[in-house]
């Protein structure tokens, strides 16, 4: 190892020790009193004398006062210019961003030209104001006796029996389809969410019929995570939910039966279809019967005409049968009508029909109001039966 020699020696010199002559080392910074040299591999490091700086800094032109002030002022003559590495990493980078640029515009084009309306409607819905609910329920109010029910919106149903709280099918979002952050791609919502998650009561079963995404909202099942919740859900759906904290998440299939609580739950065949990406048809898809306490209920999910409801009838008719009612022009293989609507409940037996899927998202071509209308001349006289007819009212039974 040389030492060093003064603080004046020159750069041209080099020390010789033990292994042969080292090389003159190569400048890296400024710093302190003066300009350091060394290589990377960790040589001692030598400073270049006062006069060597002012003569660098007079070269350059940078005034003397301002180096002083500012140590770290490296003159321009001993700045490295940029590698070919950085600059060949730099021209990638460009045209790689470029490239994407130009991709994802092919990709918007491609898909506007693909569905067109799809598109003009999903611009026209960032602006289109939501309408506020018919009403708005109050469930603290509610007793721990009797049956109590409230649509919220969609298939959203909030039930209370004999104190244990239900929620089939929560979706309080304000879009139905894919959440990307902050943005969402899918049906706006025509009317709001006739309560909050932070409104509702502590829920203790949540009922999912099935995987579609006006029926599985991920960000709503978010919001309702609690230990104290449990939720039944369709064969092959509860991978959609995973990692979500909930009590116990539990799959059902057609005649499956299980309890939660004080609640028998009987999963029920309808005539719909599961697949929430289209090619993922081996998703199941459910109705539910609830019993609590000689209660009956009967949530029929999403479902088209179908003669399964008549193997649910009993001695005893349902005290309430949950029946959607809108999406069938020109979805008439997977949606019921309104009359059929009313012919499946009467199949099953029912004391009260409750008519959901309807007024909340337009996922069909019929007016929003033309559901409840067909239904009310459906019931033939009979139209006290219908437990409510718009988003946010209550029903209450016993």
């Amino acid at each position: 190892m040389c030492a060093v020699r003064s603080k004046r020696a020159t750069m041209g010199e080099e020390c010789a020790g033990r292994d042969g002559p080292r090389p003159r080392s190569t400048l890296t910074g400024v710093g302190g009193a003066g300009l350091l040299t060394g290589s990377m591999m960790g040589e001692r490091r030598e400073p270049i004398g006062e006069s060597d700086v002012a003569q660098t800094v007079e070269a350059d032109g940078v005034d003397r006062e301002r180096m002083r002030k500012n140590p770290h002022l490296v003159p321009k003559s001993l700045v490295r210019p940029a590698s070919k590495r950085t600059r060949d990493w730099k021209r990638r980078t460009l045209i790689g961003a470029t490239g994407t640029a130009l991709g994802l515009t092919g990709a918007a084009y491609a898909a506007y030209r693909a569905a067109p309306g799809f598109w003009k409607n999903f611009y026209a819905d960032l602006h289109r104001p939501l309408l506020d609910p018919a009403s708005i329920p109050n469930p603290s109010l509610w007793p721990d006796t009797g049956a109590h029910a409230a649509w919220l919106g969609h298939s959203t149903v909030l039930l209370k029996v004999n104190g244990f709280t239900i929620l089939t099918d929560p979706i309080f979002s304000d879009h139905a389809g894919i959440h990307l952050g902050m943005v969402s791609v899918g049906v706006k919502r025509q009317t709001r969410s006739a309560l909050e998650p932070e409104d509702l009561p502590p829920i203790d079963l949540i009922l999912s019929s099935h995987a579609h995404r006006d029926h599985l909202d991920v960000p709503s099942l978010r919001w309702l995570q609690s230990p104290e919740t449990t939720v039944l859900m369709a064969r092959h759906t509860s991978n959609l939910i995973r990692g979500l904290q909930f009590k116990e998440v539990r799959e059902l299939g057609w005649g499956d039966r299980t309890r939660v609580g004080p609640a028998s739950v009987l999963g029920t065949e309808v005539n719909h279809w599961g697949a929430r990406m289209r090619v993922d048809t081996y998703r199941g898809y459910n109705g539910y019967r609830i019993e609590v306490d000689g209660v009956s209920i009967l949530f029929a999910g999403d479902t088209a005409q179908s003669d399964a409801f008549r193997g649910l009838r009993s001695r005893k008719p349902h005290s309430l049968v949950i029946m959607p009612i809108g999406a069938y022009n020109p979805w008439i293989r997977y949606h019921c009508t309104p009359e059929q609507a009313w012919t499946m409940a009467a199949e099953a037996g029912f004391e009260f029909l409750m008519p959901v899927h309807h007024q909340t998202f337009a996922l069909s071509q019929e007016p929003s109001h033309e559901p409840i209308e067909r239904l009310l001349r459906a019931a033939r006289g009979h139209e006290d039966r219908i437990a409510l007819q718009e988003i946010g009212q209550e029903f209450h039974l016993g």
